[in-house]
């Protein structure tokens, strides 16, 4: 097991060709964040299902590990350390094969040797115990190889086996040279121990780096190619100028951040499939296909059970946000439920909740094979049924809206159990305030009106009407009626019409169904009274057929002081006025003397 990525898709969710959701996303970036710490560092020792070890460092690969050696992709390619960054102790429990060594310019404790100086060095002893310090950039040259300590030259160097054969024969019981000390120590059967800032460089221009600041452990590629992680000689992490590619499953155990404003996730061969922050918004998913004519499933919700699934398993999408009270509320939920699982019974219901007055989010709407259920309403093909025992449905429009059934049968023509239509012997319909009784409709609110009401410049179109066979407020009116309607007020809007009455131009019969038009009055009058000069406020003129002032006879009237009655009695003659009774009674007393 490794100590540093540790793959936590257990059930393989990402893998190709694999829907892959959200959370199994979370785990694995939490546990590649927490493998690549730059604190803790990274291993990786190939354990069965959490991909390779980590072999190959480097942006061109030029750092390459493995069970038996570290090694430069090519030979005398990389430094260890650089003259300002060196590493701190080193280790060995082996054969250092060194053919060039610079030990701090030629000196060794303290004393200059070398082809390059005056002075040769002298050490009065070299045991196991001894430290050998070298300083920054000392180098050890042209010394020869030798096997078998038998000489005693300056300018020869010992193997590792030659110094243990010669201390295993020198001093008794000595199995090894234990420690030799440079700027760190190199300790045989531990490791290579350097200080802060030294450091381990390979390539010939020094193009790897490995060391640690004091702060940071880093490994600096600053070569032309990329910095790469293999296992088995395949690539599996790459660090380039542009990025970083993981070539294989990417285990994380810890949170991945993605601090841009504008990241992009691409995921596909292509990236044809990108996920982008957006700030202050959210996350814009994107999917770039060839599907021109057909639905594209973006985003596909999947859901495995360890255990043996049963009713009432699915997969849902929540939807939650922060309250006034700074508190996460789910507001909406959709979930997509099995209701039969068998292979004869599969069915899934989709479910909709919402949050209603503070209240956990309850189902408000469910499809299912049959239809849909709305609250306690179901929609079943054609059919609207109540859900709720006893339940009314209510149709109930907002404002001035209406209810607009355009054909209904309801119940085969019942309701409240009582038939109703043109084969029914019972004929009742009621709907709020009004009931339908075969032709009638009556109004079952006390003293109720009804009210026809067109909207907007509608109108109420009636081809037939009878009203209480012909009365209107208690008074019958109509042909077919003794006795003629009396209003008090009959008010027509201007531009009214009346139809249907007998048009009547000379007023020549008494009919009830004529009616005189303004032009058959005036006729009237001119005919029966003289022309329509002779009328005045003043009173009528009756002039003769002979012409002249002489012969006109006016009939004038005065304002009287009070009322005045003129009568005629039931007899033929003339009419005289009283003065002139009064001058016919006076001759005739003349005459009769």
């Amino acid at each position: 097991m490794g100590t540093g990525y540790t793959r936590t898709d257990t059930i393989n969710n990402i893998a190709d060709g694999n829907i892959i959701n959200a959370a199994d996303f979370d785990g694995e970036y939490d546990a590649i964040e927490a493998a690549f710490n730059s604190s803790s560092g990274h291993t990786h020792d190939g354990t069965s299902g959490e991909g390779g070890p980590v072999t190959v460092l480097g942006p061109a690969q030029d750092f390459v590990a493995s069970t038996t050696d570290i090694k430069p992709k090519s030979n005398n390619t990389l430094d260890i350390g650089t003259t300002g960054l060196k590493f701190k102790d080193l280790h060995l429990q082996g054969t250092a094969n060194l053919p060039t060594v610079d030990i701090d310019a030629g000196a060794i404790d303290g004393a200059i040797v070398g082809a390059n100086s005056a002075a040769a060095g002298t050490f009065t002893n070299l045991t196991a115990s001894t430290n050998l310090t070298l300083a920054s950039g000392a180098t050890v040259t042209a010394i020869l190889d030798e096997d078998n300590l038998v000489s005693n030259s300056d300018t020869s160097l010992a193997t590792q086996q030659s110094i243990k054969a010669y201390v295993d024969g020198q001093i008794a019981g000595a199995n090894e040279l234990s420690e030799i000390l440079a700027n760190g120590n190199v300790t045989a059967g531990t490791g290579i121990d350097l200080i802060d800032n030294d450091k381990i460089r390979f390539g010939t221009g020094n193009d790897l780096e490995i060391f640690h600041n004091a702060s940071d452990s880093i490994i600096n590629d600053a070569g032309t190619g990329s910095l790469k992680l293999q296992q088995g000689g395949a690539t599996k992490l790459e660090v380039t100028s542009t990025g970083v590619t993981v070539s294989d499953d990417l285990v994380v155990n810890d949170d991945v951040s993605l601090s841009s404003d504008a990241a992009v996730i691409n995921l596909g061969a292509d990236g044809e499939v990108t996920l982008t922050h957006q700030a202050d918004v959210g996350v814009l998913l994107d999917v770039e296909n060839a599907t021109t004519n057909g639905v594209t499933d973006v985003l596909k919700l999947q859901a495995k059970s360890t255990g043996t699934p049963a009713v009432g398993i699915g997969v849902g999408v929540e939807f939650s946000t922060e309250t006034a009270a700074s508190t996460i509320e789910t507001g909406g939920v959709i979930e997509s439920v099995a209701t039969g699982l068998t292979p004869t019974s599969e069915e899934f219901d989709m479910v909709f909740k919402t949050m209603s007055a503070g209240a956990t989010a309850a189902e408000r709407l469910k499809l299912n094979g049959s239809g849909a259920t709305i609250g306690n309403i179901n929609v079943d093909g054609n059919t609207i049924i109540s859900t709720d025992t006893n339940g009314n449905i209510n149709l109930t429009p907002n404002g001035t809206g209406e209810v607009n059934i355009s054909k209904a049968d309801i119940d085969s023509g019942t309701i409240d159990g009582v038939s109703i239509g043109a084969s029914s012997a019972i004929t009742e319909l009621q709907v709020d305030n009004l009931n339908l009784n075969g032709n009638a409709i009556t109004s079952t609110d006390t003293n109720g009106n009804i009210a026809p009401t067109p909207n907007g410049t509608g109108e109420v179109d009636i081809t037939k009407v009878d009203i209480a066979g012909g009365e209107i407020d208690g008074t019958t009116i109509g042909a077919n009626s003794a006795a003629a309607a009396t209003f008090s007020n009959l008010t027509l809007a201007s531009g009214s019409t009346v139809t249907a009455i007998l048009d009547q131009d000379n007023l020549s019969s008494n009919s009830d169904t004529a009616l005189a038009t303004q032009q058959s009055i005036k006729a009237y009058v001119d005919s029966s009274l003289g022309s329509a000069g002779n009328l005045s406020d003043t009173g009528i003129v009756f002039d003769g057929s002979t012409t002249g002032d002489s012969v006109t006879t006016t009939l004038a009237i005065t304002d009287p002081t009070s009322n005045r009655i003129f009568t005629f009695a039931d007899e033929s003659g003339t009419v005289s006025t009283q003065a002139f009774a009064n001058g016919a009674a006076v001759a005739l007393a003349i005459a009769l003397g």
